[in-house]
């Protein structure tokens, strides 16, 4: 393409960019060789790309967030471009985000307010994203293992809450020293939350497994794809309710899944794709429900070939396949169907081959419903199990108000959920009901602390009782 040509492209980008498409939004993409980096643009409905418009770090991810579009340059270049969409070729500003912090991801809370978290650091950074200045850091060094760093990666904001996944990888074999974490930040006071605050100290929530990677925040609940250490298929999806902060565990595996998981996206609640890595180092794209924890055949028109980026956009999926490892089969972008799972589109040419996409629309929030932010339930309370601690079984009483529906369940320490004990609509306000000791298959638990939570809607209370064998 000659520059008059681009020109008159980029000129019609602005109109492009407010036209409706059936509902299809434009896309930013990052491309890069692995040495060198550029940009390239799709516009809504267009199967062309605008591509080779600003060279930027070969280790680079799109974020696209409240009109404008933001390049991390990560290992090695340490600083953040600032882009407006209308015209990426001319970055606003580029600020420095700390030499050798290997920056991970941005969040904004504000035009003037951002979070970047940092692979390298201990420090969660805070910015104004319109200048580069810094505003405060809070220290995550509480946080890491062994080698002193958290690892933190992606985040996501929901609310007045900042939700940081950090990896805690060994630095000198990058496999995870320890199961990942998810640590809470109160974007208001800028203080780290305690997520139980009867453990001394501040706590994060405990994933399932290590290797967080992907997170994003649907309908209240928090979805994070977790690759454990590669090959070892210990990793997969998990799900938290951000209203209670129980999490269901991996509510699909990576035995299921067909290998390791990497970077993730949400059609809805329930219905996702994911990458995934097999035990020969292709890659597949994978649907899967987590309302059935199935998953589907691989889509087709895939190389096989290196896959950093998905993006769902309404009835569409977008993945950056860097084609396949032989070069029999071109890079770029492909489009499916996210009805059906049929190839639409592509390989579309992005110049270098596809590396982190940004669709450029707002985002769908999540909205907690804090217990804390409403009232709770005059009548709606657990009494004192007894006996407590107990050999064989526990009476476990309870008030709730006539003709609600309540749900009564038994956890583990790290939030699994073993038993559901009842669930149904309260005939009675005083209540009790009995637990043996045993998980939802019937199996006896071992000795240990158990978490007992009765939930009304968005409210909960919980105590805790001892099995002792």
């Amino acid at each position: 393409m000659n520059r008059r040509s681009t020109a008159w492209r980029l000129a019609l980008w602005g109109l492009i960019w407010a036209l409706p498409s059936n509902g299809q939004s434009p896309l930013f993409v990052t491309t890069s060789n692995f040495e060198t980096g550029s940009i390239a643009l799709l516009a809504a409905g267009s199967h062309q790309a605008d591509v080779n418009l600003l060279t930027i770090h070969g280790d680079a991810v799109a974020r696209y967030q409240r009109g404008k579009i933001y390049v991390i340059n990560r290992f090695g270049q340490d600083n953040i471009l600032v882009l407006d969409p209308q015209d990426p070729r001319s970055p606003e500003i580029q600020f420095s985000v700390g030499n050798g912090t290997n920056p991970y991801d941005i969040e904004l809370i504000s035009d003037s307010k951002a979070y970047v978290s940092r692979l390298a650091s201990t420090d969660l950074l805070i910015v104004d994203p319109s200048s580069g200045q810094e505003l405060g850091i809070i220290d995550l060094s509480a946080f890491a293992d062994a080698d002193g760093i958290p690892e933190m990666a992606e985040m996501v904001i929901v609310g007045t809450r900042l939700y940081v996944a950090c990896q805690l990888l060994d630095r000198t074999t990058f496999t995870p020293a320890a199961r990942g974490l998810i640590v809470v930040v109160d974007t208001e006071t800028d203080l780290v939350v305690d997520m139980d605050p009867e453990i001394e100290g501040v706590q994060a929530w405990t994933l399932a497994a290590g290797n967080p990677l992907s997170m994003l925040a649907l309908e209240n609940m928090l979805f994070i794809s977790e690759t454990a250490s590669f090959q070892d298929s210990l990793g997969g999806i998990e799900v938290i309710d951000l209203d209670t902060g129980v999490s269901r565990g991996l509510v699909i595996r990576e035995g299921s899944l067909g290998g390791d998981v990497g970077a993730m996206d949400m059609v809805d609640s329930s219905r996702g794709y994911v990458v995934v890595s097999d035990a020969n180092y292709a890659n597949h794209v994978v649907p899967f429900d987590l309302a059935t924890g199935t998953a589907g055949d691989a889509l087709p028109g895939h190389s096989t070939g290196f896959t950093a980026s998905i993006a769902v956009d309404g009835d569409r999926l977008i993945v950056a396949d860097s084609g396949s490892f032989d070069g029999s089969i071109p890079p770029g972008l492909l489009i499916y169907n996210t009805q059906t799972n049929d190839l639409l589109a592509g390989p579309i040419n992005t110049g270098l081959p596809p590396s982190s996409i940004a669709v450029i629309r707002d985002r769908k929030q999540a909205t907690v419903i804090g217990i804390e932010e409403s009232v709770v339930p005059s009548t709606f309370e657990l009494g004192s199990a007894y006996p407590n601690p107990f050999n064989a079984s526990v009476t476990i009483p309870y008030r709730v108000a006539v003709g609600s529906w309540v749900e009564l369940a038994i956890f583990d320490v790290l939030g699994r959920r073993l038993d559901k004990l009842e669930a149904q609509y309260a005939v009675n306000s005083h209540n009790q009901i009995f637990w043996n000791g045993t998980d939802d298959q019937g199996l006896r638990v071992g000795s240990g602390t158990y978490i007992v939570r009765l939930r009304r809607g968005p409210h909960q209370t919980s105590a805790k009782v001892t099995l002792v064998k």
